[in-house]
């Protein structure tokens, strides 16, 4: 967005507002894809609900050809009412009891995260008149990477014995592995992650079994040289992924006839939508405090996102021209009354009462975990290629927020 831009989105909407870059996020899309196929055809996005579930998003992905991830009931729903199919929909998590049965029955393929739930799974699925599809979420570490708390230990006996049972299930049928791990976002971390799970899936799976390898999510997105350098490290481009990763694939199952090899999913949330959504706030006041320079905005540091916390997220100023006191360095704080509620501690530019603070890439985690904290939820609008806008959310109400509440 350039200026003009931010300034007739902010004549038009009330800010707190996100604004989503549609065709940005297509870019993406397209982008990580041809990186993957041109190495392994067999590949596939299934796109991480959790990381932005919006709706519009979510659409975009059906209409580019991806799949869904989901991790939740609710998510699950929602992934169906946008328009997938649930043999579209890839289902992961470590607590989707209640869910279980409509999933297998429907079609779903279900990443299965332990001995309890493939009990579950086995017997719910017995009365079926097809089988449930189901696949194994693996365990094991890469360099990096967090000790994770979720999946079954590939390296156990019990995962091997888990595979066994499944397969002598009356009503279940295997479809592949799965495995994520926050955390671990390099090129090598992900090479490795490859020939892991290549090599799990030989072990585990008999041949008809190996239809799906799923790498999960984490691979770094396009982002301003500003932000990149703050992770201290060399960031990979979708092609070194796509060369790295599915590069592994190709060069492992050459000899494998096309209709026979699995489909290489990967499953990218913060990767695709990250840099497509930015975040508009108005300053409200400035003043200084023992030579503290503070700039109050009517935005909160929980909606800007998670990473908004731990770096600085690329930022410029738009100014109003107005008349009054500029302050500069100067800390961009939120409306709650939280002393940490700090969008980015030492903005260089001069700030004044009135200002646009454009924040960006805040797609990942930002409107999916802001609270309705003291003030309600912000909207959101698309800005298409061409410059249109639209509303694809509707700022939050008092009405709706308390709605839930009894009051009698």
């Amino acid at each position: 967005m350039n200026v003009s831009q931010i300034q007739d989105i902010c004549g038009t909407w009330p800010t707190p507002l996100y604004v989503y870059d549609s065709a940005e996020f297509a870019r993406n899309f397209d982008r990580l894809t041809a990186a993957y196929r041109r190495h392994y055809p067999q590949f596939c996005i299934a796109y991480s609900f959790k990381t932005n579930y919006t709706p519009a998003i979510c659409r975009d992905v059906l209409e580019l050809g991806g799949l869904a991830e989901v991790v939740s009931g609710m998510e699950y729903r929602h992934a169906k009412n946008i328009g997938f199919q649930p043999q579209q929909i890839i289902v992961n998590g470590p607590a989707k009891w209640g869910e279980l049965p409509t999933m297998l029955a429907e079609g779903a393929l279900v990443m299965l995260d332990n001995m309890a739930e493939l009990e579950r799974a086995i017997e719910c699925t017995a009365a079926l008149d097809r089988p449930g599809r189901i696949g194994f979420r693996l365990n094991f570490p890469i360099e990096g990477g967090k000790n994770s708390r979720f999946g079954f230990d590939a390296e156990s006996r019990q995962t091997a014995d888990a595979v066994v049972l499944a397969r002598q299930a009356k009503n279940l049928r295997i479809e592949g592995i799965h495995f994520h791990l926050s955390g671990a976002r390099s090129l090598a971390a992900w090479e490795l992650r490859a020939e892991k799970m290549i090599g799990y899936a030989e072990t585990l799976l008999l041949p008809h079994e190996r239809k799906i390898i799923d790498l999960g999510s984490g691979m770094f997105g396009n982002m301003e040289p500003c932000f990149a350098q703050q992770f201290g490290q060399t960031i990979p481009t979708f092609e070194d992924y796509g060369t790295g990763v599915a590069g592994t694939f190709a060069r492992h199952y050459a000899a494998v006839p096309e209709d026979q090899r699995p489909t290489l999913i990967v499953e990218p949330g913060t990767t695709l939508v990250a840099n497509t959504l930015s975040y508009l706030t108005r300053v409200l006041a400035v003043k200084t405090i023992r030579q503290r320079n503070i700039a109050i905005v009517d935005g909160s540091v929980h909606q800007a996102g998670e990473l908004s916390k731990k770096k600085r997220l690329p930022l410029s100023v738009i100014s109003c021209d107005g008349q009054g006191q500029r302050l500069a360095p100067v800390e961009i704080t939120g409306y709650t009354c939280l002393e940490d509620d700090i969008l980015y501690p030492d903005c260089a530019t001069p700030v004044g009462a009135g200002d646009i603070i454009h924040i960006r890439n805040v797609g990942s985690y930002s409107n999916v975990l802001a609270p309705p904290f003291i003030q309600e939820g912000c909207g959101m609008i698309e800005l298409d290629e061409n410059g249109n806008t639209r509303l694809i959310k509707k700022p939050q109400s008092a009405e709706e927020l308390f709605s839930t509440y009894i009051f009698d």
